[in-house]
């Protein structure tokens, strides 16, 4: 794939290198701060105080279970991270969950709170389903540190798997809540695949594809 990354991957910037075990929850400290503000955390946890002190620990579980299924990656800085899912599991899946402490989330949210997350999860799903099917990557979250942001640091980070899917010729996909998020990766090859909505009250959720070859 021919791509132009000159605005959103300066060449000076290094690629991302993998995240260690020991930088876990320094890395769901950072995704926490980067994703505060994003509107599938505001709407499913919308008193700011908690979701300040429940967004580290759903990262870190999420990272954990990122590391042992997928490719997690940051920088020498630790000024962002980049998750990703696949080609064979892209997809969380209940096993996982399990071995990781994902599993514990219910526990960590109030009844309401978890019907908004299963809701719009479910909304994801859905979408990431009728998107692409068969062997992908998928994109879980890219989260980078609110002072460093605009400096490319994100498309530095998605390097490494954007590189192995043209090699490989293996298609990217990734879903946002966040209308924001469209153009930046557009810039990065991706396409819109589909919108959805459930209610009328929900964020919608965008699916992007980054095709293969």
């Amino acid at each position: 794939m021919d791509t132009n990354y000159a605005d959103v991957y300066p060449s000076e910037l290094e690629i991302g290198l993998p995240l260690r075990e020991n930088q876990v929850w320094q890395a769901a400290g950072v995704m926490a701060r980067a994703f505060l503000d994003d509107p599938f955390f505001t709407f499913t946890i919308p008193d700011d105080t908690r979701r300040r002190r429940i967004l580290p620990w759903i990262f870190g579980k999420t990272i954990t279970y990122g590391r042992r299924y997928g490719r997690v990656y940051t920088n020498r800085d630790l000024e962002g991270v980049a998750l990703w899912l696949g080609p064979q599991n892209p997809n969380l899946a209940w096993r996982g969950a399990l071995q990781t402490g994902l599993f514990l989330l219910p526990l960590k949210l109030s009844w309401l709170e978890l019907r908004r997350n299963l809701r719009l999860a479910k909304s994801s799903g859905r979408l990431h389903a009728e998107s692409i099917s068969g062997r992908h990557w998928y994109l879980v979250g890219l989260g980078v540190e609110p002072a460093c942001q605009n400096r490319g640091v994100g498309g530095a980070l998605l390097q490494p798997i954007l590189q192995q899917a043209d090699r490989q010729a293996v298609a990217c996909y990734l879903d946002t809540n966040n209308e924001q998020n469209i153009q930046y990766y557009e810039r990065l090859g991706f396409k819109l695949a589909g919108r959805l909505q459930a209610s009328p009250d929900d964020p919608p959720t965008w699916g992007m594809l980054r095709k293969a070859g």
